[in-house]
């Protein structure tokens, strides 16, 4: 699973993956803090309502997940 760009300065990130299905997104602060919970049937994620700062992102396809680290400037 790509995810890019990361960090992100645009309002949009881009999330690839060789699973198909429902992106079941999640995005959580370092003290771990949910403040995103959606469902992406497509590869871009807005984010413009997020402010600047280190994340945790979780991506469910078919469930298998994937955490990665998410910096947004």
């Amino acid at each position: 699973m790509l995810i890019y760009p990361n960090p992100v300065k645009e309002n949009y990130i881009t999330i690839t993956s060789p699973l198909e299905g429902l992106k079941e997104i999640k995005i959580y602060t370092i003290a771990g803090k949910k403040i995103l919970d959606t469902t992406i049937n497509g590869n871009t994620l807005d984010i413009s309502s997020i402010n600047s700062g280190f994340y945790i992102l979780k991506v469910t396809i078919n469930n298998k997940s994937k955490l990665s680290k998410l910096i947004i400037k």
